[in-house]
């Protein structure tokens, strides 16, 4: 069964779009660069084909019938997603590119201030940062370097441990102060994010009675918590890893030295085919450097 039958050619749509929205067909030809009389012929045999009016043609305007309305809401949305897709392909015709898959929190606190360094020891890198979230596979995805925070990494791949990850509170300066032993945790507003690692885990540890610890705001980000932390809204349960730079910067500050360890660690991921490139070989080796100092 032939698929997409029903899909105008694509120069049918973006006339269409244009005259939809400019309620003329001399604007919509001027901007796609016809003619008037070519974008209404295309129209006449985009209503045929589709089988019903998507215009109502008033003297030398045009206004939209109900399905003409529609239509160009759909027409409007996959023009959009094949441009977004053209302007994705941009960073593949880059020299050097190198795809990195990363989580947005470790995106935006680890890697981020680190790209500098990157393209110190590796100048000819260029890399692009993909922080949505799918599951990587290498098969079947332009992608040359995964990091990802996982009990352990998976078969089947080349993998280099980063760091291994511990979890200690954070807070502003000002609400840090305020903490003088753990206890006081208890009365202060604590950040909660979806970590496999929790306050009670913390408190517990601390031997300090966990009864009241479920209240304060949770976050499904990591980097959110952080940044609501920063903020002084509340204390949280960081990775080191992640508050490092911050802590660093003096936006947070550890209240309490004692971290315990979490069941997760952050990995960098490859294939042996990635690998066999330059740019690809410098990045992984970059990233060893890192994890050798960690």
């Amino acid at each position: 069964m032939l698929k997409f039958r029903h899909i105008p050619p694509t120069q049918f749509l973006k006339g269409f779009e244009a005259a939809a929205r400019l309620e003329s067909f001399s604007r919509a030809a001027e901007e796609v660069g016809l003619t008037q009389s070519a974008i209404s012929h295309q129209m006449r045999l985009l209503e045929g084909q589709i089988g019903q009016p998507l215009f109502l043609r008033i003297g030398r305007e045009v206004r939209l019938t109900d399905a003409g309305r529609d239509y160009h809401r759909t027409v409007r949305r996959c023009l959009e997603l094949m441009e977004e897709g053209y302007r994705r392909l941009e960073p593949y015709r880059k020299p050097g590119s190198v795809v990195i898959y990363a989580p947005r929190d470790f995106s935006r606190r680890w890697l981020l201030p680190r790209l500098p360094a990157l393209k110190a020891a590796a100048p000819a890198c260029e890399p692009w940062l993909d922080t949505s979230g799918v599951p990587v596979d290498f098969e079947t995805m332009e992608v040359d370097i995964a990091i990802m925070h996982a009990h352990e990494p998976p078969p089947g791949c080349e993998s280099l441990l980063i760091a291994r990850d511990r979890v200690s509170p954070v807070a502003a300066p000002a609400l840090a102060a305020t903490l003088n032993e753990p206890a006081d945790l208890l009365r202060a507003p604590l950040i909660h994010d979806e970590g496999p690692v929790g306050w009670a885990d913390w408190l517990g540890h601390m031997d300090i009675e966990t009864a009241a610890v479920w209240k304060g705001a949770n976050f499904s980000d990591s980097d959110i918590a952080l940044a609501a932390a920063e903020l002084g809204q509340g204390v949280a349960l960081a990775s080191a890893l992640l508050a490092e730079a911050a802590i660093a910067a003096g936006t947070l500050v550890q209240p309490f030295a004692a971290a315990i360890g979490s069941p997760r660690a952050w990995y960098a991921l490859s294939s042996e085919g990635r690998l066999r490139d330059a740019d690809v070989r410098d990045t992984w080796r970059w990233l060893e450097g890192l994890a050798e100092a960690a």
